[in-house]
């Protein structure tokens, strides 16, 4: 009897998902906010930061997968349409 390999779900988290799920536009900015993460969190106070950078980075690769992103978002800054807030969105992707 052989094991069969186990699939898991890419972690929404790690750092080269969130990259590979972002689009090309955005991609140098969320590279350049966590290296500078990375480098504060060296210092055990950083640490939090960084989970923090990627927790929020992740729900905004999930957002701009999206079709509609573009259209939704131009909605939320035209004051159109009824949407929850970002604690509501981070409280629903807590691990």
């Amino acid at each position: 009897m052989s094991a069969q390999p186990i699939h898991e779900e890419p972690d929404d988290r790690d750092p080269q998902v969130i990259h590979d799920r972002l689009p090309e536009s955005v991609r140098a900015k969320f590279l350049t906010e966590y290296h500078a993460a990375v480098d504060r969190s060296h210092d055990l106070s950083g640490y939090r930061e960084l989970r923090e950078l990627l927790k929020t980075w992740s729900v905004l690769a999930a957002a701009y997968a999206k079709p509609d992103f573009h259209q939704r978002y131009q909605d939320v800054r035209d004051g159109v349409g009824e949407y929850v807030s970002m604690d509501e969105v981070f409280s629903r992707h807590e691990a």
